[in-house]
């Protein structure tokens, strides 16, 4: 499996410890294992919401049966789970150990994969890499090569922003253009997502629901679509800031504020996210683009992004925000602060990108991922085609402030 160069985010040693912390070593980033995609079940088996202690895997089968998993610290295994039967299997692990290795395998009936792997969050101080990626839809040779270049970059874990698929009424797509194209990885490594306009195509979103294993907070109007989680020393907050459905979100008034707009600001402003030492927002929408006309920037959702979210978000230490929906790459500066889209996973791209927005630093219309390097004490964020080509580089700190890297 190939991998990328390391690059080395702190220059001096002592920089890369946080006070009163026992210390992290860039050199001790955390590293999970890829094995082969096993073809045993028709979806699956994949990995989604996953902590230090505990994991979620899922499978589909064509016909219905029993869920088992069994996993351990290595291929005898020696521990089992099971959850109802039926052609959805879902399964949550608890009582894990953070930053450990676990082999499994799952069965339905007579049928049980082949040895895989999966291994939980790692705890504060350890390197980790995250990869984002977003619109996959109706192109799935060139999501498969996505996540060819994401394996190859070790990600930890992968977040989607948005639109999965290309119609989300359509069952079968979440089969071939999102599960399939990256099974290798997500037997894995966890991945989670943000509802995009195109996985609402089917308004209740109930194939995307089904399919999904992500935090139900009952304070959510529409489960599995906007949640929060922690992972390593970063906190991620994912909303769903489509149109297509109940108005959840947009927009918020003095006196009648949106469900998920009071939870949005609960979640930026609550201890899981200020004691967190980065912190991030994902969502389908973006706040602006220049490869958008001036009309589209001022629709209701792009507005509102920059109205009230981004303010709220930087308000609350933020220090960066990713969208997709623009099937493009690009590099924003929103009132001094890092903004990415990146809908390159696989959806047919844009033209190059040439409105006039002054907020555009940087843009490349290719099928790309951008990767997160968390480190001791800045991050380093670049984006990949899928031939392995660097397109953009910038070191973020803490402060949410930022430089071009060369």
């Amino acid at each position: 499996m190939k991998s990328t160069a390391g690059i080395l985010l702190c220059l001096l040693a002592a920089a890369c410890s946080k006070p009163a912390d026992v210390g992290c070593r860039e050199d001790d980033r955390y590293i999970v294992p890829f094995g082969n995609e096993d073809l045993t079940f028709y979806v699956g088996p994949y990995q989604e919401h996953t902590t230090t202690t505990t994991a979620a895997i899922g499978w589909e089968t064509v016909a219905p049966g029993d869920t088992r998993l069994e996993y351990g610290p290595d291929d005898s295994y020696g521990q089992e789970v099971q959850s109802d039967s039926g052609t959805m299997h879902q399964v949550q692990i608890a009582g894990l150990q953070p930053a450990t290795l676990y082999h499994y395998r799952a069965c339905t009936g007579e049928q049980c994969t082949g040895d895989l792997v999966f291994s939980t969050a790692p705890e504060e101080d350890r390197p980790i890499r995250i990869a984002i990626y977003g619109d996959c839809q109706d192109n799935p040779p060139a999501h498969r090569k996505v996540i060819g270049q994401v394996m190859g970059d070790q990600a930890n874990m992968a977040l989607v922003v948005g639109d999965t698929v290309s119609d989300g009424r359509n069952r079968e797509e979440f089969k071939e253009r999102y599960y399939d194209p990256a099974r290798a990885l997500a037997h894995s490594i966890p991945r989670w997502a943000a509802i995009g306009n195109h996985d609402r195509k089917d308004v209740e979103a109930v194939h995307y629901i089904d399919y999904h294993i992500f935090p139900e907070d009952p304070d959510v109007p529409q489960a599995e679509t906007s949640f929060s989680f922690t992972y390593g020393d970063a906190f991620f907050l994912v909303f769903d800031n489509t149109m297509d459905h109940f108005d959840l979100f947009f927009p918020p008034v003095e006196g009648n504020n949106p469900p998920l707009w009071l939870w949005l600001q609960e979640q930026a402003a609550s201890e899981a996210a200020q004691s967190a030492r980065w912190r991030f927002a994902f969502a389908h929408y973006p706040a602006i683009s220049s490869c958008y006309n001036g009309d589209d920037n001022e629709t209701l959702p792009e507005a509102a992004m920059r109205t009230h979210v981004l303010p709220m978000l930087w308000d609350n230490n933020f220090q960066a925000y990713f969208s997709g929906h623009v099937h493009c790459y690009e590099r924003l500066d929103i009132d001094g602060h890092l903004v990415i889209i990146t809908g390159g996973g696989g959806g047919g791209l844009e033209d190059p990108c040439i409105g006039d927005v002054p907020e555009s630093q940087f843009s490349n219309c290719v099928h790309h991922h951008t990767l997160v390097e968390l480190g001791c004490a800045q991050a380093r964020v670049w984006a990949r085609d899928f031939d392995g080509n660097i397109l953009d580089q910038v070191v973020l700190h803490e402060d949410g402030s930022y430089q071009v890297a060369p």
